[in-house]
């Protein structure tokens, strides 16, 4: 009898440690796992259906801007894809807007073609196309235009807006070597005829793109006007290019001078 007194307590508290840890076991769901997919570049919608179909919850905690991820994409996933998880489990998403951000426009006026074109690259925003006029000061930013009309400093532009910039061309007819754009690709001759004070004219030809995206690894074969010492064009013209796909062994050639602000300069003077 003492001994069954004794006994009742001790089997009380294993019961009783034994329903906690099944208990517990289930709250815990112990073993029920869950792994995560991988989200990357799938809309809102459709991940969260894939995370529900694994009893998981999306939650968005931020958006970014890439023009090189899917827009209103999942850029990064929080835990991430492959990961084991509780049934339950929230899912933080960050997504890719679907424009870019708003900026304040910068005062571009009265800078230097070059300062304007470093302020721009640090802001996001691109070169639409590179107008003169008659003004003193060569090469020096007189207005700012965006979508063909005045834009004051200050005032709200997407970041990535293309930029006309108006630039003062000097009273005296100058004029600037034609660049050898030979083996650049498209994104190089931006960069090239800007500082040049030129700019892109017709994409003629271009061998072997069959989207848009080709155009921008494809490179030059031929360009018109083409480059000559002693050749020199108005500030503010185009050169047209011929574009390749083809690039094995084209190459900038060796040599080939880049123009440069100097440029201008050294024109100052010469005939029309």
């Amino acid at each position: 009898m003492n001994r069954a007194r004794y006994l009742l307590p001790v089997i009380a508290a294993g019961a009783i440690l034994v329903l906690g840890w099944l208990w517990l076991r289930s709250y815990t769901r112990h073993g029920d796992i869950n792994v995560v997919p991988d989200l990357t570049g799938t809309g809102l919608e459709d991940a969260k259906q894939a995370l529900a179909d694994r009893d998981m919850i999306a939650v968005v905690i931020d958006s970014v801007f890439n023009d090189k991820a899917v827009k209103g994409g999942v850029v990064v996933q929080d835990p991430v894809a492959g990961s084991e998880v509780k049934p339950g489990r929230k899912v933080y998403l960050v997504l890719n807007a679907q424009q870019p951000p708003m900026i304040d426009m910068p005062d571009l006026v009265d800078l230097s073609k070059r300062q304007a074109l470093s302020v721009m690259e640090i802001l996001g925003l691109n070169v639409e196309e590179l107008v003169y006029k008659p003004d003193p000061c060569v090469d020096c930013v007189i207005q700012q235009r965006v979508g063909g009309a005045l834009v004051a400093p200050g005032s709200r532009v997407r970041s990535g807006s293309f930029v006309t910039l108006v630039l003062g061309s000097g009273d005296r007819g100058e004029r600037v070597a034609v660049p050898d754009l030979y083996g650049l690709t498209h994104a190089e001759i931006a960069s090239v005829l800007n500082m040049a004070s030129l700019n892109i004219g017709l994409v003629v030809e271009c061998v072997g793109c069959n989207t848009s995206a080709d155009s921008s690894f494809a490179r030059v074969v031929r360009q018109s006007p083409t480059a000559n010492k002693s050749d020199r064009m108005a500030l503010g013209g185009s050169i047209d290019v011929w574009l390749t796909m083809d690039t094995v062994g084209l190459t900038p050639r060796a040599g080939r001078e880049t123009p440069d602000d100097n440029s201008v300069n050294d024109s100052i003077g010469s005939p029309l």
